[in-house]
């Protein structure tokens, strides 16, 4: 989910640098046809509008919706205008009357002058739009997925009577506040208790909860159960004495498999299913079906966290992601040296010849970055153009090493080989600290004032700089 809203910030921010001038030149009508060219190729909103900085329609797609002209003077609108930035509204009903949520970006002219604000709506009632938005059909009759806001309302459930309604139930909202993915167990939609997970996304601050049924799995134990009870009957108190016992073991690897449901989100869980022994059919049905579902929870949540710490374009990790591995090198390395890398001129690769050029050579780039590093080396997208590598036990002379041979990689490779006259070059910044004793953000700015150094230096060139407090590192 949250790779949607980046992939719609992206597109929202192009088509905002291609709507300024016609809002400064004043033609509406060219504003028209390039919002509803914008709206035709996108296929992600359902409807579109620019709105100026007073609060005035000035452009919609589709026309049908007869908007143009109307002044707004929502509590979401004036959320928007104080924003000032990418912006995800709560979910409220729009002047057509439709349930949404309204995605918007800052319309600036060149000098940074605010201009008013484009925007897509998103129909939560829309079934074909919701399963283009979840980026997959959850549910089925195994798994029910919906997903609630920051303010408690459900804003996607396979029940499209349900999207709106506020979750009141407090011990759900206990659960997830202030947690970014956990556990516990709440009633399903037959009001049976059953074990639930969720994950928090970071764009927009939703909850995605995913609960499996646990009805069938108490159905084939009453069932078990009750079979046992009939047959032993007739036999008396020592036949039931017999079958008590025997129904010990029955239930045995049932009361594990049960077990192991309501703990479905721990990382061992999977291995103590398979541990369970299944010694006859039905357990053994049980089995297979708890444990190929307990997989495909794990490979969601899975899918869901590899985004949250993933760059999309580049496949690096994040800075989120790069904090969290920090943690594993703080305890074992007791030096990392810190490489900060950044494109010369990205801006005017930018503007000559395009997004989709520069989205091309940030790829090529990240390729060949990682073919000059080890695996165990951290190799983190951190901005536009921006990369940090952290190199866990190697020291600043390695490390310099290896940034001025990527720096000379880079420099007589082409990146764009239709444009021969713009050659790809970075500014490079080097660093080294123990990780025990400083914090990392003072070696990354460490690094940063190199990198600058570099860049104020004429660019194309790797600059080395200690930190303040380090006294075993010899000059370079």
């Amino acid at each position: 989910m949250d790779n949607f809203f980046l992939t719609s910030e992206e597109q929202l921010d192009y088509s905002a640098k291609l709507l300024a001038s016609h809002i400064q030149s004043g033609n509406l009508r060219s504003l028209q046809a390039e919002l509803q060219r914008i709206h035709q190729l996108s296929h992600r909103f359902n409807s579109m509008l620019v709105i100026t900085a007073n609060s005035q329609i000035i452009a919609a797609s589709p026309t049908t919706l007869n908007l143009t002209g109307i002044t707004l003077s929502s509590n979401e609108h004036l959320a928007t205008l104080k924003a000032r930035k990418f912006f995800i509204s709560s979910p409220h009903t729009s002047l057509s009357g439709n349930y949404i949520i309204f995605i918007s970006y800052p319309i600036v002219d060149d000098v940074g002058n605010y201009l008013g604000y484009i925007g897509g709506s998103l129909y939560l009632n829309s079934r074909r739009i919701l399963n283009e938005f979840m980026n997959t059909q959850f549910s089925n009759d195994s798994f029910n997925t919906y997903v609630i806001d920051k303010e408690g309302t459900i804003i996607y459930h396979r029940d499209i009577s349900q999207i709106g309604v506020k979750v009141s139930d407090p011990h759900i909202l206990s659960s997830i506040a202030n947690q970014n993915k956990g556990s516990f167990m709440m009633p399903d939609e037959q009001g049976i208790l059953s074990p639930a997970s969720f994950i928090r996304t970071q764009k927009a601050d939703w909850i995605i909860i995913t609960q499996q049924s646990f009805h069938s799995l108490e159905e084939a134990l009453n069932d078990v159960m009750l079979s046992v009870l009939k047959q032993g009957t007739p036999l008396g108190i020592i036949t039931l004495l017999a079958l008590s016992i025997l129904a010990y073991y029955i239930s045995k690897p049932l009361r594990q498999l049960a077990k192991s449901a309501s703990s479905m989100d721990q990382l061992g869980v999977i291995n103590k299913i398979r541990s369970v022994k299944a010694w006859y059919l039905e357990v053994e049905q049980l089995k297979r079906v708890l444990l190929m579902g307990t997989v495909l929870l794990h490979k969601r949540i899975g899918r869901l966290s590899s985004e949250a710490h993933t760059d999309p374009l580049s496949g690096m990790l994040n800075r989120r992601g790069m904090q969290e591995s920090m943690e594993e090198i703080r305890s074992e390395y007791k030096k990392v040296s810190v490489i900060a890398i950044d494109i010369d001129h990205f801006k005017v690769i930018n503007d000559s010849f395009g997004h989709d050029v520069g989205d091309e050579v940030i790829r090529k780039l990240s390729q060949q970055i990682r073919k000059n590093f080890r695996k165990t080396d951290l190799v983190c997208r951190i901005g536009g153009e921006e990369f940090l590598i952290l190199l866990p036990s190697a020291d600043i002379h390695v490390a310099t090493v290896i940034a001025e041979r990527l720096r000379n990689n880079v420099a007589n490779t082409v990146y764009m080989p239709g444009s021969r006259h713009h050659q790809v070059t970075i500014s490079v910044g080097v660093t080294t600290f123990n990780p025990q004793k400083s914090a990392l953000d003072i070696a990354i700015k460490t690094a940063d004032n190199a990198l600058y150094k570099a860049k104020n230096g004429g660019r194309n060139r790797v600059v080395v700089e200690y930190l303040s407090d380090d006294i075993s590192l010899a000059q370079h």
